[in-house]
């Protein structure tokens, strides 16, 4: 009995699918293994057929429905199949020589990566790359093979998998961090909100207080009823005296808050060797 078919060694010969291993013919045959994804395709036997080579090649070449749903297929078994002990050693294998690629995070020091998918359904994200060392997700970088295959042909669970039963291959978490200097001094953690909060704090400080604009209409308005009721000079001095209380109000308040945001910068340690 072949171990693989025809058309699956056609399959995974596609750079796209470099990312891919070679799903056991024992394993497709076995209808256990299958449970659930006669549901997934209305033709889902002629798929099958395709896959294990059932189908002559003439007739899968000129149906590309039929090709399409035995990639499909082949991809929801091959999810399945990477969580078996068989297809971890063969996913291992493949991390050890590195064509999964490599962490693009300077610490990690080119370390190897594993595909994930964000999610199990299919189509909804292509694949991913987990690092063991520094345990983040990225987006492989472009120009990879096989980077653009569903992320849902691996699952969301494979490298965890892979780390759980093999943990003699988990890295070493990465030394230390990048540490962040400005002329020499390392800045403090909270050195940018610190700055933040002062830039909000200003902008704030500089624009006029919404109630403003109401006191000085009803000063100017109770000030213009005065005049027409009293003599002109006692009326203009009374409405000289009130918009000037009102914008020394104002000017108060802003010179308040200017100096508390600088008492605040005073006593915050923004920077430390």
């Amino acid at each position: 009995m072949h171990n693989s078919s025809s058309w699956i060694k056609r399959l995974l010969d596609k750079p796209e699918n470099a990312f891919m291993c070679m799903v056991d013919m024992s394993y497709i045959q076995d209808k256990f293994n299958l449970v659930g994804l006669e549901n997934t395709l209305p033709n889902y036997e002629t798929a099958i057929r395709v896959v294990l080579d059932d189908t002559p090649v003439s007739c899968v070449a000129t149906n590309s429905a039929s090709r399409s749903a035995a990639e499909l297929v082949y991809g929801l078994v091959h999810a399945r199949y990477v969580m078996t002990p068989r297809g971890v050693a063969k996913i291992l294998e493949k991390y050890m020589a590195g064509c999964f690629g490599h962490c693009p995070r300077e610490n990690c020091k080119r370390s190897a990566v594993l595909p994930i998918g964000l999610c199990d359904v299919v189509g909804k994200n292509t694949v991913r790359i987990y690092c063991p060392r520094c345990m983040d997700v990225y987006t492989p970088p472009p120009g990879v093979k096989g980077a653009a295959v569903d992320g849902a042909y691996f699952g969301t669970g494979l490298p965890h998998m892979v780390l759980m039963t093999r943990p003699e291959y988990i890295p070493s978490r990465p030394r230390g961090r990048h540490v962040a200097k400005l002329y020499g001094f390392r800045i403090h953690d909270s050195a940018y909100d610190l700055q933040r909060n002062a830039l909000t704090e200003y902008r704030r400080s500089m624009q006029q207080p919404p109630n403003s604009t109401s006191v000085t209409t009803a000063s100017i308005t109770s000030t213009n009823n005065s005049t027409t009721a009293a003599p002109s000079v006692i009326s203009t001095t009374d409405a000289a005296s009130t918009t000037t209380t009102v914008v020394s109000s104002n000017v108060s308040n802003q010179t308040s808050r200017l100096e508390n945001m600088i008492n605040a910068y005073r006593r915050a340690p923004l920077l430390k060797r």
